[in-house]
């Protein structure tokens, strides 16, 4: 009898079915012909609703190149694309359960990358910077606490952990949601703060959609950011190729065009960050 036992354990053993492997990204476009990309809508230049609340944006671009170079690479005719809403909130999620293949918005490359994700070689550098009126300007010190200066923020964003690590002394006021940095400035606007603090390149793009006017009356400082953001495209974790294959996107001549087109009247502004942020890597994340 044991005998017997002991076969059919082993006999169990040996038929038992293998660890089905895990389709890539690339696999999984090749087998639907469909690429599915999440994007944000309150992330000027990056991804936004125009005034007939089309989406526009850097993103929707560099989703096109994308698919241009997926029906080379896959040997496709057609790629469909379909588009789901990211945010601060469900980004890393929307990754994580595979819902979407890659996520085009400002997302800081951090240390700590959460599970089931991974981020693309950066395309973007930044850092924290404040939008304020031009006649505050000269209250700001920023050597010192900025202790009575009122400050917006994003909530449970990369910016305000720094904040409230660097001027614990400040006092803050939280915005949230998709309108969260819209509200956040109009409140720097209405006076209600002293300042509006957020990545350098996306206070410069709300800045622009609300036609206000950046080195008369408002200003944006201080002119080194306090910090370095490098921006990567969430991936799924686990996926070489598929994270080899958009790496090389990025660095294409198609994409420097794209870029060129999006950030002509900012050059400055991204040539001056890339340079201090290339020689202060200690700023980094």
């Amino acid at each position: 009898m044991k005998l017997i036992i002991l076969t059919l354990v082993i006999l169990s053993n040996v038929f038992a079915p293998l660890p089905v492997k895990s389709e890539t990204v690339l696999e999984k476009i090749k087998r639907t012909g469909l690429l599915e990309v999440a994007m944000r809508e309150d992330a000027i230049p990056f991804g936004y609703r125009d005034s007939h609340n089309n989406l526009q944006g850097l993103c929707l671009d560099f989703i096109q190149l994308l698919r241009e170079e997926l029906k080379h690479k896959l040997n496709l005719r057609i790629i469909s694309v379909k588009i789901y809403k990211s945010t601060l909130f469900n980004r890393f999620q929307l990754l994580k359960n595979k819902t979407v293949d890659f996520e085009c918005g400002p997302n800081s490359i951090i240390k700590n990358i959460p599970d089931g994700v991974s981020f693309s070689r950066p395309f973007f550098v930044t850092g924290t910077q404040f939008l304020v009126r031009s006649d505050n300007q000269k209250n700001f010190n920023f050597s010192s606490s900025l202790e009575g200066i009122s400050i917006g923020v994003l909530r449970d964003t990369t910016t305000q952990e720094l904040l409230r690590q660097k001027y614990p002394l400040a006092t803050y006021q939280e915005f949230q949601g998709v309108t969260g940095r819209l509200r956040g400035i109009q409140s720097l606007r209405r006076n209600r703060i002293d300042a509006f603090a957020s990545d350098g390149i996306l206070l410069i793009g709300e800045a622009v959609i609300l036609g206000l006017s950046l080195g008369k009356d408002y200003q944006l400082i201080p002119r080194n950011p306090l910090n370095c953001d490098y921006y990567g495209f969430i991936l799924p974790a686990n996926d070489p190729q598929w994270q080899e294959f958009i790496n090389g996107v990025i660095v294409t001549s198609e994409n420097r065009n794209i870029f060129k087109t999006w950030f002509t009247e900012v050059a400055s502004y991204f040539i001056h960050t890339w340079q201090y942020c290339r020689n202060n890597s200690e700023k980094s994340q």
